[in-house]
């Protein structure tokens, strides 16, 4: 190294020392922010916008502050368990919460306590699927916000109840929670968001406890407050009219609805993307942005260095040390740097197939899902058109059997119409539209279970889609009772005792 690039690091450490001494009056007082953070915080609580959490945390991280006040440190605290919680990583998300909590107990901040509550309800919800423990996190959070008559929040964690009970498929009170979530609504006059999504919560909650009027009623105040650009939250209405018209065999109303669901997802999907790239949009700005800024910076830095020389002389013994230093750790720092750059591009590559491949199995479930409501509504037309057919061959045999001039053509078209409704026809027909969406399910079933016959392999069908005693009665016309007998019977050639669940070996078929 030459000794004048020995003279620039001399230069460039003084000229920050004597920068900054001579600037220190005219910099933010100490105070100023902190009072930046505490509004972030607060404006995320707000409005809840990712990009202004990722902006405030990056900038208590450059700046590396010192806070010694709990009150603020809570709330950083809090930032970077819900900054966890957005990436998924639940159990240091809710970590953060618990250091959070201790300081907001210490400086009795009772919004924050109750925020606290609500997200460790969502930690356990969505990552150890503790939906018991989630609903009391989330009634901690509704006692501290009513203290404080914080009804935004006590709207949103209704709405986290309401949801909390659908997945434990308490339909009834979850329904409960969600009219509470409507009053509050209606007493907070200024939000409107999140109506529509409550009254179909409500309306599907009916159409699982078999309210179907009340159901219809609840979607159709779902309707009138639903946008009709919101394809995501109408393909949710649809979809539920659609299941009630098919439990009601109105297959005709269903198909139309199944339609307008597949056209919601279109819709959602195309919005998804449009978003997407508004996002890269905005980051290549922001890029932009933060580039220019940084060069205003070094400009500036740049006229700073120029005033600074003129006492460079007094730091010549400094260049000595400097060059030994320099030389000893520019290898060093340079593996460093690409090492961090290399990383950094990892890990954007990962974020980035991690996220194609959620996309990819949320499309690929919701074709399934499709499929196979498409699979047993044939098969209910196929059995409608079977019961029809039967119910002619049996007016033609009474018939037959009680006029003796009756023509041999009468008799062939009646063999003809039985010939028609093969058992063994429709099962190779259902049994291939069956293994579109299970694979493999037949086979593994008759290696566990070889004595099975095809009846029961078609019960199995009906087990592992959930359909329900009644509802294969209805589909195979035969009583309930006769269903589950026959459900008894699969069990017995199964090895399974009374009490076990057919479903649960079915489903790890």
């Amino acid at each position: 190294m030459k000794i004048s690039t020995a003279f620039m690091y001399c230069f460039f450490g003084f000229c920050s020392f004597f920068l900054n001494a001579q600037s220190s009056d005219k910099q933010l007082k100490p105070n100023n922010y902190k009072e930046q953070i505490v509004h972030s915080y607060y404006l995320f609580q707000k409005y809840e916008n990712e990009r202004l959490l990722d902006s405030v945390l990056r900038f208590i991280k450059l700046n590396e502050f010192v806070i010694k006040e709990d009150s603020i440190n809570s709330k950083i605290y809090y930032l970077k368990g819900v900054s966890n919680l957005y990436l998924k990583r639940y159990e240091k998300a809710d970590a953060y919460f618990l250091k959070s909590f201790d300081l907001a107990k210490k400086t009795n901040d009772i919004l924050l306590k109750g925020t606290i509550y609500n997200s460790r309800g969502v930690c356990v919800s969505m990552g150890k699927k503790n939906y018991i423990k989630a609903e009391e996190f989330y009634k901690k959070a509704i006692n501290n916000y009513v203290k404080i008559n914080e009804l935004p929040q006590q709207i949103d964690s209704y709405y986290n109840l309401t949801l909390n009970e659908r997945k434990r498929k308490n339909w009834g009170k979850s329904s409960e929670y969600a009219i509470t979530c409507l009053k509050l609504i209606d007493e907070d006059k200024e939000r409107v968001a999140g109506i529509s999504r409550l009254y179909y919560f409500i309306a599907d909650n009916n159409f699982e406890l078999n309210k179907n009027e009340e159901a219809i009623q609840n979607l159709q105040k779902a309707e009138k407050y639903a946008a009709p650009d919101d394809s995501y939250v109408n393909g949710f209405i649809n979809e539920t009219y659609a299941k009630i018209y098919e439990s009601k065999k109105e297959y005709t109303l269903a198909l139309e609805r199944y339609k307008k669901v597949n056209k919601n997802l279109r819709q959602t999907n195309e919005k998804n993307e449009g978003k997407l790239s508004k996002s890269f949009i905005e980051e290549l700005d922001l890029e932009s942005k933060l580039k220019s800024e940084k060069e205003a910076i070094i400009n500036t830095q740049n006229k700073q260095l120029l005033v600074s020389v003129l006492i460079i002389v007094t730091f010549l013994l400094l260049t000595v040390v400097l060059y030994w230093l320099i030389k000893k750790n520019k290898k060093k720092n340079n593996r460093i740097k690409q090492l961090n750059s290399d990383l950094q591009s990892l890990i954007l590559n990962l974020k980035n197939k991690n996220q194609d491949l959620v996309d990819k199995k949320q499309e690929i479930e919701n074709l399934l899902k499709l499929n196979e409501q498409a699979t047993f509504s044939r098969v209910l037309k196929i059995n409608t058109y079977n019961d029809a057919i039967r119910k002619i061959t049996d007016d033609i045999e009474i018939y037959t059997e009680n006029n003796s001039s009756v023509t041999s053509y009468l008799i062939t078209v009646n063999k003809k119409l039985l010939a028609l409704i093969s058992e063994e026809e429709l099962w190779q027909d259902f049994k291939i539209q069956f293994e579109k969406i299970r694979p493999d399910f037949f086979n593994k079933l008759k290696e566990h279970t070889p004595s099975l016959s095809i009846n029961d392999l078609k019960h199995c069908t009906y087990i592992i889609s959930n359909l329900k005693s009644k509802e294969v009665a209805q589909l195979i016309n035969v009583s309930p009772r006769s269903v589950e007998t026959t459900r008894y019977r699969i069990k017995k050639k199964m090895g399974l005792d009374k009490e076990d669940n057919i479903y649960d070996l079915l489903s790890v078929l």
